[in-house]
């Protein structure tokens, strides 16, 4: 599957195992920036374990939080953030405590540690889009 790039967030699957996002925008999620990203998870057929990178500082919208907080069980099976300090730990228990309280979340420093946590509890094989489900 093609990788998404909206010009805050980038989404690809890695090894066929976990969706990785990488959030690099240094300004808002808004509400334009929720349909590239909805249309690309509903291609999969379960809710999908996810890694999530920040390379930016930015902030969420309130329609997007509450989008997220609506839909994300459907969409996401795990989240594993990967941290770089204590404002990303604090930005994760938000996540954590609010729009994805109905999945589980972890926050990692390392990379690798992250993907074994995803791998080991929430591994589905293989990742499969309604296009390849049905052909």
């Amino acid at each position: 599957m093609e990788p998404l790039d909206t010009g805050k967030v980038s989404l690809c699957i890695e090894d066929g195992r976990y969706l990785h996002a990488v959030i690099y925008t240094n300004g808002e999620l808004a509400e334009q920036d929720i349909k590239p990203v909805t249309d690309y998870l509903d291609r999969f057929t379960l809710p999908l374990p996810t890694l999530i990178v920040r390379k930016g500082r930015y902030a969420i919208s309130i329609p997007v939080q509450i989008a997220m907080l609506q839909q994300t069980k459907r969409r996401l099976k795990a989240v594993a953030f990967i941290e770089r300090d204590h404002k990303d730990v604090i930005m994760t228990r938000i996540a954590a405590n609010t729009y994805f309280k109905d999945i589980p979340v972890k926050s990692f420093y390392d990379e690798e540690e992250a993907v074994n946590w995803l791998s080991q509890h929430f591994y589905q094989t293989p990742l499969l889009t309604e296009a390849q489900n049905s052909a």
